[in-house]
């Protein structure tokens, strides 16, 4: 769905074709330093104002607004539970000022690829992962935080717009660009609701390898609202794990840990 930020890929082959598609679809989002500056800490619900003495408001449970970076970052999985992915890190996205839409072919499509062409896109960490088996695989999880539960539903039903009308798309780029399809999956039982589809591209690579003219990757996503939290698992595999899906032990843990923030 936010596929802001990008994929990291270290393959030869396909290193080529993850950077003219993420160009092509989603260029102009920038990942900020999670070490950077977050919202000041609430202070105690109990604590009293020093000249009047009475008490301030309390903090807003985050069932009841939307969770901010930190929390994101604190609610993303621990170094210590991403098995069995090799090693990840986790930044918080935001899009770059400069930024400029490419054209997709198909209106309903942008609705799944890009869905906050037009608006302003909530607070959002997307934490990667590569396989510890060299270069197998790479995946990513993109929490996006939405101001409750109704928002975040709503927001789900544009994907689900977008998933009955979106099958195939073209995107402008060097040759004749690329082309993508979409597949539906089965959506396992994760968070409030979910869906999954697995989007399949053809990248003109014949400026920069005239050998090949051609790449094509795979991108499977499982999308996952959990409240007022969407959670994308988006997994890349190499040729020789072609229909792997993104490890269902990191999603489950993921889910638990946005569940435990209600």
């Amino acid at each position: 769905m936010n596929i802001a930020g990008g994929r990291p890929d270290g393959r030869p082959a396909r290193a080529a074709a993850g950077l003219l598609l993420a160009a092509a679809l989603t260029a102009g989002c920038t990942a900020a330093d999670p070490a950077g500056p977050t919202a000041p800490k609430h202070a105690p619900a109990t604590a009293t104002a020093a000249a009047g003495g009475s008490p301030s408001a309390p903090v807003p449970p985050p069932a009841t607004r939307p969770l901010d970076a930190a929390e994101l970052l604190t609610a993303a999985l621990p170094d210590g539970e991403i098995g069995p992915a090799g090693s990840s890190e986790k930044k918080v996205s935001a899009r770059d000022p400069a930024w400029a839409p490419k054209p997709i072919s198909v209106p309903d499509c942008v609705l799944i690829v890009d869905p906050y062409r037009d608006r302003s896109q909530p607070t959002t960490v997307i934490q990667t992962f590569r396989s510890e088996e060299s270069l197998e695989w790479t995946g990513a999880t993109t929490l996006t935080a939405h101001p409750g539960p109704a928002a975040a539903a709503a927001e789900f039903d544009r994907l689900r717009k977008g998933l009955q009308g979106c099958r195939e798309f073209r995107t402008p780029g060097a040759g004749t660009g690329t082309r993508t399809t979409l597949a539906e999956g089965r959506a396992p039982a994760q968070g409030d609701e979910a869906v999954a589809y697995t989007l399949t591209s053809w990248t003109d690579v014949s400026d920069i390898n005239p050998d090949a003219k051609e790449i094509r990757t795979i991108r499977r996503s499982t999308v996952v609202r959990i409240g007022s939290v969407i959670a994308e698992f988006e997994l890349e595999p190499s040729p020789s794990v072609e229909t792997m899906e993104f490890p269902t032990e990191l999603m489950t843990r993921q889910v638990q840990r946005l569940r435990d923030l209600r």
